[in-house]
């Protein structure tokens, strides 16, 4: 049996299983350390000449060097929203998560990463990587799989009202 410490009772667990509260936690730092990430390489585009000189020489952007950051900025912005949405729907786990506000976050956050698939496959006809065919399957995929937990957090709300007017 693993013994540890949960972050909101220092108290010894022997179950091993980590609670509920404190994944929500340590996701939630995880989540705001990326959007301060996604921030700063934002801002990094249009602050730093090296950056901008590498992203030309290295990455081949210099041709269509505002279609690039264009592309950039859009996806940087679309996954910087995404994560707060998730924040967002993860301060309710601990309480009640099948509420209307999450079931709409995740219908939000998959279209928002649809988008983003679509901006990294239609940059895939002007600036070739496999990493971005990559990101394109994958936010895509995560799109898909955003849209239909929205559509089980909806149906899970339907079934709470029915339930609660049940006597």
């Amino acid at each position: 049996m693993a013994w540890y410490y949960t972050c909101e009772n220092i108290k010894p667990r022997r179950d091993g299983i980590m609670t509920l509260k404190t994944l929500s936690k340590i996701t939630r730092a995880l989540l705001y350390a990326l959007m301060v990430l996604v921030a700063a390489l934002m801002a990094a585009l249009f602050i730093s000449a090296d950056v901008r000189t590498f992203m030309e020489n290295e990455y081949g952007a210099a041709g269509s060097t505002v279609l690039f950051y264009a592309m950039l900025l859009v996806c940087g912005g679309i996954a910087l929203w995404i994560l707060i949405e998730l924040a967002a729907v993860l301060k309710t786990v601990d309480s009640d998560p099948f509420v209307e506000r999450n079931a709409a976050a995740f219908m939000r956050m998959g279209i928002a990463a649809e988008v983003a698939g679509l901006v990294f496959f239609v940059k895939c006809f002007f600036m070739f990587t496999v990493m971005t065919a990559v990101c394109a399957l994958v936010m895509i995929l995560s799109g898909l799989f955003a849209l239909t937990l929205g559509m089980v957090f909806k149906r899970a709300v339907e079934y709470k009202r029915e339930n609660e007017l049940t006597i």
